[in-house]
């Protein structure tokens, strides 16, 4: 029964599939590609505009009083509806033409739908809009719970409504009861305005009579289409989950395995949300219209279909080639541009925390090895955290300690050795025999392994050479055209001042070991890396509003990484990149989930 019905309210999409498709293939991919630079370009302005430098949870009323951003958010809502209202124009002309058996072209129909554009946008249906923007969102319920989560989002309504008082809570049921009781008697209304061109009174009393004559019919519409939504999203978590842990233990990597999930599911998750959004208006204006087709007199129906000259068939099919691949091109360029550099990174809730490996994944091999940085691009850190001094022949070496006695045994100031002499120490022996002979590596051996893989968080430990440090290792980050991937740290500010000297692009941040006093507007830091006991919310809050990030060092406990994370840090120093990456990414995971991933893997 409930397949049939099921059948029965996509009928109109299910017969009309073709021109749906190659409209909704090119209408979505052509509005990515013309929104996405206009919407971060606003994101941006308007954050100048109201003062603000991150948008944090806390900031968001902050900018949200500003009468530009007001005027902003209005005129965005606005768009939203002008986009919205169009694609249900020319899904309406189209379930119409399918309904009378006219043979109509995708060119016929989208300027059909252009002339009933035309007459839903005049003044008279003012009303509609508002209306249509409600219902649009009321009426897919279960496709905007899951685009909206986030743990962003769940903590705001945690704060401002859950642990609030009782009447915030009523006030909110109350708020979602009255949203129903308007958008359900009217949900004909905009099938009603397009097909038989009543205003939108008119049109929202004929819808409400309707409703009246077949409630159950219409609300179990929506239901069910709420119901299908969730069972398809549903399953395939649970499919593309099962073909995961199925090639996670194929692969023999159950030890990286939570983490790998956890990855995967987020990728999967905003692919879930960004198909979801596609295709949500169609599949519910495709149930609404079937239902409207159901229990209005088709002969109250006015609209009149014309026919217009095409011209060739070949030149359309051209045309649309070439509008479609520029859409595809444009698009593909801003995903590749957001994959490597997130544009957003200043809103909290597009926000992500990344991992960086302290001097490599330092617990299970010897720190700032070779070894240790391979293991920690395995375990699918984000950056490398390592620290670079000087020889005395003036070669840039990886190690931490000024001497190296303690993880070579050589009782010696690495400042008075020369490259060949450093090179000759065994790095590994300290560790564990598994590792003896391993070298202390020259900056150079990093770059080349860490290049297309990994990004590095460069230390500079500076003796007397500073100046001298800093101009030989940007040269050397320069030398391998990774200047996007590589930071320089260090607790020298003239060290960070003679890094930005070579390279004003190169991104530098300076150490602390206690965070108080009047630093957030230093000069020529993009960055602070600051001891984690030192961090604060408001701390954090202070240096993200100067416009800075800020890493935590060095955090090794799950509950320290998960409170800095919801804090907002940009970035976690950390012993152990897995535990981390486990950590970041189960925060928007169910916890029982996250649990039966660790049982599968035995962790």
């Amino acid at each position: 029964m409930i397949f049939k019905k099921l059948r029965n309210n996509f009928s109109l999409l299910i017969d009309s599939s073709r021109h749906v498709w190659t409209f909704e293939l090119a209408y979505k991919l052509v509005a990515f590609a013309v929104i996405f630079p206009i919407v971060l370009f606003t994101i941006n302005f308007l954050m100048k505009i109201a003062g603000v430098n991150y948008l944090t949870n806390e900031y968001i009323q902050r900018a949200m009083t500003h009468p530009v951003v007001i005027f902003a958010i209005f005129l965005a809502m606005g768009i939203f509806v002008f986009y919205c209202t169009y694609e249900m124009t020319y899904l309406s002309v189209c379930f119409e033409t399918k309904r009378t058996s006219c043979n109509a072209s995708v060119v016929d129909i989208f300027y059909n739908s252009y002339k009933v554009f035309k007459n839903v946008f005049k003044p008279r249906h003012v009303g509609l809009s508002i209306f249509y923007f409600i219902s649009i969102l009321a009426s897919n319920v279960t496709v905007w719970f899951n685009v909206l989560y986030s743990e962003t989002n769940t903590n705001l309504i945690k704060m401002y409504i859950i642990r609030n008082h009782w009447y915030i809570k009523a006030e909110v049921i109350f708020m979602f009861v009255i949203i129903y009781a308007i958008v359900i008697p009217g949900i004909y209304a905009m099938n009603i305005c397009m097909m038989e061109g009543l205003g939108f009174r008119e049109a929202y009393k004929k819808s409400a009579r309707m409703v009246k004559k077949h409630p159950m019919g219409t609300i179990s519409a929506l239901v069910v289409y709420n119901l299908v939504m969730l069972a398809i999203i549903g399953i395939t978590y649970v499919l593309i989950s099962v073909f995961l842990v199925a090639g996670v233990k194929i692969l023999n990597m159950a030890y990286l395995g939570n983490a790998i999930f956890l990855s995967a599911l987020r990728t999967e998750r905003l692919i879930i949300k960004c198909i979801l959004v596609c295709v949500a208006i169609p599949l519910s204006f495709s149930a609404i219209s079937h239902m409207y087709y159901k229990y209005t007199d088709v002969d109250d129906i006015t609209f009149e279909f014309t026919d217009i000259q095409e011209g060739p068939a070949k030149r359309r099919k051209i045309i649309y080639s070439i509008v479609l691949t520029a859409a595809v091109v444009a698009d593909a360029f801003y995903l590749i541009m957001t994959f490597n550099n997130n544009p957003f990174e200043n809103v909290a809730i597009f926000h992500e925390t990344k991992v960086m490996a302290h001097r490599g994944a330092s617990t299970e091999t010897p720190e700032n090895t070779m070894a240790a940085f391979q293991k920690a691009i395995d375990d699918m850190a984000d950056y490398i955290e390592l620290d670079v001094q000087l020889t005395s022949d003036g070669e840039v070496i990886v190690m931490h300690d000024s001497n190296a006695y303690r993880t070579t045994g050589v009782d010696e100031n690495i400042v008075n050795m020369t490259y060949k002499e450093v090179r000759r120490l065994d790095a590994g022996s300290w560790y564990s025999d598994e590792y003896k002979g391993e070298k202390v590596p020259g900056l150079r051996e990093v770059l080349e392994l860490a290049q297309g893989k990994i990004k590095l968080n460069i230390e500079l430990k500076p003796a007397d050479n500073g100046e001298e440090l800093a101009r030989k290792t940007v040269a050397l980050i320069e030398k391998y055209n990774m200047e996007n991937d590589c930071v320089i740290t260090s607790f020298s500010s003239s060290a960070l001042s003679a890094a930005k000297s070579c390279d004003e692009n190169i991104r530098v941040g300076y150490i602390l070991s206690a965070a108080y006093g009047d630093y957030y507007d230093m000069k020529n830091i993009d960055f602070f890396s600051v001891n984690a006991a030192f961090l604060s919310k408001r701390t954090i809050d202070a240096i993200h509003n100067s416009g800075k990030q800020v890493y935590a060092w060095t955090v090794n406990n799950k509950d320290s990484i998960k409170n800095l994370t919801n804090k907002g840090v940009d970035g976690v120093i950390t012993d152990n990149p897995v535990l981390a990456r486990e950590t970041i990414y189960s925060r928007d995971t169910s916890e029982t989930i996250v649990n039966m991933i660790r049982y599968v893997f035995n962790q």
